[in-house]
């Protein structure tokens, strides 16, 4: 497939088939991730890989998934901001919870931090977080290539989670990602239409 094609394949999905997806295509998919830029060319990265239901509760348990979800409550906290940010929240949030049980497979992006982000101090300090999410997008581009997709999850509680799975207390958790063919009626939310015109600058604002 043309590079550009990936890159207007991918899309994120909340909304899974019961389909299982090749060990191969996933384990291919790392791979790219590795070829990612990396601030110090170390790539310390782990993959997490779930598929028991055993493992996906105790993703949902530590985020405190399985609480319901008021919908009215949402809207309101929503209502004033912009109608595509609104509907890509009042969308995903009631869905937490099910993609996480619904997804064949679930990854975990685990990275190894310069410094705690709450000790950061420069921009520099960040430069593994930055790092690790080119690595994500590799990922998620080489799954789209096959039509798979995903969804990017930042846990709230990364402590209990690297309790539970065994995450050494020096790395962290970039994200939690949900992935799986979507289904035939998956729901394709607005994306903000940009002009790049008005988003280049040369040589100053």
């Amino acid at each position: 497939m043309e590079f550009n094609e990936v890159i207007g394949k991918r899309q994120t999905i909340r909304d899974f088939e019961n389909k299982a997806i090749p060990a191969s295509v996933v384990e291919h998919a790392i791979e790219n991730a590795f070829k990612a830029p990396t601030y110090n060319h170390l790539r310390e990265w782990d993959f997490i890989l779930i598929s028991s239901l055993e493992a996906k509760l105790k993703l949902i348990e530590s985020e405190h998934l399985e609480k319901p979800i008021d919908i009215n409550e949402l809207e309101k906290l929503f209502r004033n901001e912009e109608t595509i940010m609104k509907e890509m929240y009042l969308d995903a949030i009631p869905k937490q919870k099910k993609m996480i049980l619904d997804a064949p497979q679930v990854i975990v992006v685990v990275y190894k931090p310069k410094t705690s982000i709450e000790k950061a101090l420069r921009i520099y300090d960040l430069n593994c977080l930055a790092s690790v999410w080119t690595c994500i997008e590799n990922f998620l581009l080489s799954l789209a290539e096959h039509d798979i997709f995903g969804v990017t999850f930042i846990p709230q509680n990364t402590a209990s989670l690297k309790e539970k799975f065994g995450i050494p207390p020096q790395l962290e958790i970039a994200a939690v990602i949900p992935i799986g063919y979507r289904v035939q009626d998956a729901k394709k939310l607005k994306q903000k239409a940009i002009n790049i015109v008005d988003r280049i600058h040369t040589d100053k604002w």
